[in-house]
């Protein structure tokens, strides 16, 4: 009885391979695939993906291989070809050939790390030290532009592998090299933004490259609002201008002189002089009335006038015949009204 409780405590502790399997096993742990140009962000898209599943002992050397009599190779043995394929799956199928026959899946991380991942180090660190100090914004946004740079950051903090005996010089190190990450920002920046820059420059506070990011950002933002305000405004003003003919464009088929038409034509309406140009309100001049009164007016009328005009004061005596006549029509046309 003693015997049988043991031996069954013995094997529930003992590693069993079907403990091991999983019916939900991926076969793909990340979208990014190795294409020998790539390995600085596959690296670390290929570590996340097998460390999220309890299986990055395989790859980093820690989980070595057991003797194959121990009753522990059937568990590493399934472990380790469920890493394989996600390794297989990850890399470009010109690359798979290359380690499809590894016998374990460390073997395979080697090889990829010592084709891609070593050998062009300093070639990889050269090009994306020019590109960081070449980049500039152009015709992108802020956050396109500053994403750019900060996708180049991360690829040369991946090969960077500084040991540090003093973290006092970690730690200057690290400072300076942010302050460096906010010049290259700012001065990749457009023209456009050179009134932001020279506050962030001329400021006695310290700025992380974050805080710059973001008043930059801010900044962009405003500037949209406001254009897109300023161009309301000036479609609204556009609609509200009046619709005519110019003008300059007016041309006069008699005289043709330009400036005004036929109808205000001074040639052909010389009493539309006064007017300038401008329709007439249908009032005739006094004179204009004197006019037309004289070319229909009887000698019985005017002998009628002569007399009403020396009921006048003898103040007015000096007064010219046609005024009196005109202050004489004015009168009897208010009379007669």
């Amino acid at each position: 009885m003693a015997d049988s409780v043991s031996s069954s405590s013995v094997n529930t502790n003992l590693p069993d391979a079907t403990s091991a399997r999983s019916d939900h096993v991926p076969v793909q742990v990340t979208t990014v695939q190795l294409n020998k140009e790539n390995y600085s962000r596959w690296s670390p898209a290929i570590t996340m993906g097998i460390a999220g599943r309890g299986r990055i002992a395989y790859v980093n050397g820690r989980k070595v291989e057991p003797a194959e009599d121990s009753m522990a190779w059937d568990t590493w043995y399934l472990e380790d070809n469920q890493v394989k394929p996600w390794i297989v799956n990850s890399v470009s199928p010109d690359i798979q050939p290359l380690i499809l026959r590894k016998k374990t899946a460390r073997d395979m991380w080697i090889i990829l790390e010592q084709m891609y991942g070593q050998k062009k180090k300093k070639v990889r660190v050269y090009q994306l030290m020019k590109d960081v100090y070449s980049l500039r914004q152009g015709a992108l946004s802020v956050a396109d532009f500053y994403a750019a740079l900060k996708s180049k950051w991360e690829d040369l903090d991946y090969h960077s592998d500084i040991t540090w005996k003093c973290p006092h010089d970690q730690m200057q190190y690290m400072t300076d090299k942010w302050e460096n990450r906010v010049f290259l920002f700012l001065s990749g920046l457009n023209d456009d933004f050179e009134n932001i820059r020279s506050q962030i420059l001329n400021s006695d506070e310290s700025f992380s490259i974050e805080d710059v990011y973001s008043r930059v950002e801010a900044e962009e933002q405003r500037r949209m609002l406001s254009s897109g305000r300023k161009g309301e405004e000036q479609s609204a003003y556009v609609s509200r201008a009046p619709v005519g003919t110019p003008r300059s464009s007016r041309k006069c088929t008699h005289c043709k002189k330009i400036g005004h038409t036929r109808d205000f034509c001074w040639d052909l309406h010389p009493e539309k002089k006064d007017s300038r140009g401008r329709p007439s309100s249908g009032k005739k001049s006094v004179s204009s009335a004197t006019s037309d009164s004289k070319g229909s007016i009887s000698a019985e009328q005017i002998r009628e006038l002569r007399a009403y005009l020396s009921k006048f004061d003898v103040g007015q005596a000096d007064t010219p015949d046609e005024v009196k006549i005109n202050q004489a029509l004015a009168v009897s046309g208010g009379e007669g009204t």
